[in-house]
C-alpha cells in the first residue's frame, strides 16, 4: 500500500465544481486508469483519501493538495495513467509517496489573489480584507500591485473565499462574486522563519 500526495489543479469550468464532489471524479478516475484504491471499514467502505483545505466554489485553485491511498501504485506510470482520466479542469502537477504528519495538520497556509473583474480594488479594499482575514483566522501577509491584491493566510478553516467576498460587499466594494477573479496559488505549511508558504510535496517530487 502507498499514501500518494498529489498536488493538482482546479481551473476552468471545474472552479465552479463543489468540493466535495472531488473525491467521486478522482476517484472514478483512478479506476479508470486501473489503480486500486484502499477502502474504510464499516458499512459503508468508501476509497481512503484525506483533501486538502476546501476550496470555494468559482475560485480557480493553481497548487491544491490531497492524500491518496493506493494498493498497486507503480510511480510515475500510474501517475501519468491517472491525469490522462481526469476531466478537462483537473490536472495532476505533482506527487510524492508519503508518510506521517495528516494533510489537515501540514496544511496551515495559503496565497490567495483577488482582482476586480468590472471594479479596481485599492486600499481600501485591501484595508478591509486585511481586517477580516484577522478576526476569522491569521494574516501573515498582504500586498497591492496594481488592481491585484495578495494575502498569506492561515485558520482556512474559518478564513476563506466566501468571507471575503461577503466583506467586500458588505462595504460597497463590489456587487457580489461576479466583480472579482479570485485565485488560491497555493496550499502549503507556513513557516514563520522565513514567512513564506512552503509546498506539501518536498523538492524532487515527480513533476507530471
Amino acid at each position: 500500500m502507498a499514501r500518494i500526495r498529489i498536488i493538482f489543479q482546479k481551473t476552468g469550468w471545474f472552479t465552479f465544481l463543489n468540493h466535495l464532489e472531488l473525491p467521486v471524479i478522482f476517484a472514478r478516475s483512478a479506476r479508470r486508469a486501473g489503480l486500486s484504491q484502499e477502502f474504510t471499514q464499516g458499512f459503508s467502505p468508501h476509497p481512503r483519501l484525506s483533501l486538502g483545505p476546501p476550496l470555494a466554489a468559482g475560485v480557480t485553485g493553481l497548487a491544491e493538495a490531497a492524500d491518496f491511498w493506493f494498493l498497486n501504485w507503480k510511480g510515475k506510470d500510474s501517475a501519468a495513467c491517472w491525469n490522462a482520466k481526469l476531466p478537462d479542469g483537473l490536472q495532476i502537477l505533482a506527487y510524492q509517496e508519503v508518510e506521517g504528519v495528516s494533510l489537515s495538520k501540514l496544511a496551515t497556509g495559503a496565497i490567495y489573489k483577488l482582482s476586480g473583474d468590472s471594479v479596481t480594488l485599492g486600499c481600501d479594499a485591501l484595508a478591509i480584507l486585511e481586517q477580516e482575514v484577522q478576526r476569522t483566522g491569521e494574516l501573515f501577509a498582504s500586498s497591492l500591485a496594481g488592481n491585484w491584491i495578495s494575502l498569506t493566510i492561515g485558520g482556512l478553516e474559518q478564513c476563506g473565499a466566501g468571507n471575503m467576498v461577503r466583506t467586500l460587499i458588505g462595504a460597497g466594494i463590489i456587487a457580489g462574486w461576479r466583480d472579482l477573479r479570485i485565485v488560491r496559488e497555493m496550499v502549503g505549511t507556513y513557516d514563520r522563519e522565513s514567512g513564506k508558504v512552503l509546498p506539501l510535496v518536498c523538492p524532487g517530487s515527480e513533476i507530471i
